[in-house]
């Protein structure tokens, strides 16, 4: 792939060589990879499991939906409603099905502004900040 692309992996984790990709991943610090499983991922939650793709910090795995029946997808549907209705009613964002969450870290914000690449256009984007009175 190219070195600034971006893998998801919608399939299986064994459509992937872990090898492969880590050392894609390493090699190119504008690649990432985003999946909803891993290779040799343990099907019960007590087992013991480890991966060099997903401890990479341009990996990132979501939970599994397991939407396979009417019932899974109409559950799942219900419930990102909700979150989404929370959300929309009072600005919080529901972390109550949320696991393995990063500790919150008030002391430092982080910005990325994707921009056009062009002469101007970033100090366009300071000019904003400092505006708004924001320090950087």
């Amino acid at each position: 792939m190219k070195a600034d692309g971006v893998l998801l992996n919608t399939s299986r984790g064994n459509v992937i060589v872990d090898e492969d990709l880590t050392a894609h991943l390493d090699a190119c610090p504008a690649f990432w990879y985003g999946t909803d499983v891993f290779n040799g991922e343990p099907s019960t939650a007590t087992a013991d499991w480890s991966s060099p793709v997903s401890k990479h910090p341009r990996c990132y795995g979501t939970h599994h939906c397991g939407a396979s029946t009417a019932q899974a997808e109409s559950a799942i549907g219900t419930e990102a409603l909700r979150v989404i209705m929370k959300f929309a009613k009072t600005g919080e964002i529901d972390l109550e099905n949320t696991v393995n969450r990063a500790k919150p870290d008030h002391s430092l914000k982080k910005l990325c502004v994707r921009h056009k690449d062009k002469v101007g256009v970033l100090a366009k984007v300071f000019e904003v900040l400092a505006a708004n009175h924001m320090n950087i």
